[in-house]
């Protein structure tokens, strides 16, 4: 997957729990903060995201220890370089 590809999967999963917690759908942009940002995300739903990913792409990122990502773009760079 590209990392376009990853970031259209994260934000329709990010709108799926928006949408389950009574919240209108966003636009996911690249720059846009997972925590403590407009996605209305917690870290408990950012973990479930990632082991969905993970589950997805047969890839794990963190395999090797704790990566730092703060942005939407940045994990989706994280699935999508490992992939190639």
């Amino acid at each position: 997957m590209t990392t376009t590809e990853v970031l259209a999967r994260i934000g329709r999963s990010i709108n799926e729990v928006r949408a389950n917690k009574g919240l209108n759908s966003i636009t996911l942009t690249e720059n846009i903060s997972l925590l403590g940002g407009d996605t209305g995300i917690d870290s408990l739903d950012l973990a479930a995201l990632v082991v969905e990913l993970q589950d997805e792409n047969e890839y794990d990122p963190f395999q090797e220890g704790f990566v730092n990502f703060n942005t939407a773009g940045e994990l989706a760079s994280l699935f999508a370089d490992g992939r190639k």
